[in-house]
């Protein structure tokens, strides 16, 4: 078997292999919704007037599709169809999210509940809700751009988090996080993964998850050099990195 052939195969294996390794070693790094980011975001107001996020969420009402909640406090078979709408705690943060919609933390709230539940669509309609209310939440768009990146709409994700970043371009999680979805997108984008992963470390130049998506997507471009330069920088910010040795495996089979 000749040379070329070999690295044929190998780099199929490769691009599994790394795609693999990344998806287990990027999902916890965005920063989901909790209770707790709510009660911090101070750039909250509830009553404060907004246009609508689309053409069809024309007022402060409910999104088109959402389980509307009854009067009397149960909800609708569409609400029930969901595991997650059936717990106490999401009954009762829908039914208070429902009864005040143009409060901001309430809709915030509901959707923690449901993203915590891993119900992302539910999530991301009160999401939704809450920019309808506050469109200049850093906080609301980054969760909704979780809620696509988590149901693998990668795209959708990108603007997201784009608009989060244009509001605060300096959030590390957030820029790397827009570099991971031209990573996992189909079909990937390598080199604008590495590009939005550059202008992490422009500013936060020891973040570690960047450095790291950064030699695993050069990798894949089999940029040996890109990637050597990553790896050797991630060895000397953490050299204990759980998947620095692996990174190093996987550069040795490039030509």
């Amino acid at each position: 078997m000749n040379r070329n052939i070999i690295f044929s195969i190998v780099g199929l294996g490769l691009g599994f292999f790394v795609g693999f390794l990344l998806a287990n070693n990027i999902s916890g790094d965005r920063r989901a919704v909790t209770p707790d980011a709510v009660a911090n975001d101070t750039t909250k107001t509830a009553n404060a007037p907004a246009p609508p996020l689309d053409p069809t969420a024309t007022s402060g009402e409910l999104p088109p599709g959402h389980p509307e909640v009854n009067g009397g406090g149960g909800t609708t078979s569409a609400a029930n169809k969901s595991p997650a709408a059936s717990s106490a705690q999401a009954q009762s943060a829908m039914e208070a999210a429902d009864r005040a919609p143009k409060d901001f933390k309430q809709q915030m709230n509901a959707a923690a509940i449901f993203y915590q539940a891993g119900d992302f669509d539910k999530a991301a309609l009160y999401l939704q809700r809450a920019l309808e209310i506050n469109p200049k939440s850093v906080d609301a768009l980054t969760a909704l751009g979780n809620t696509k990146y988590d149901t693998n709409d990668f795209t959708g994700a990108s603007i997201y988090y784009e608009r989060a970043l244009a509001l605060e371009p300096r959030n590390a999680d957030v820029q790397t996080d827009l570099g991971n979805t031209y990573f996992r997108r189909t079909p990937p984008d390598f080199k604008r993964a590495i590009a939005e992963y550059r202008k992490t470390l422009a500013f936060a130049p020891n973040y570690e998850k960047a450095i790291q998506n950064m030699g695993a997507a050069a990798i894949q471009l089999r940029d040996k050099k890109i990637a050597s330069e990553a790896i050797e920088k991630l060895a000397a910010v953490n050299p204990q990195n759980a998947v620095l040795e692996s990174l190093r495996s996987s550069i040795e089979t490039l030509p």
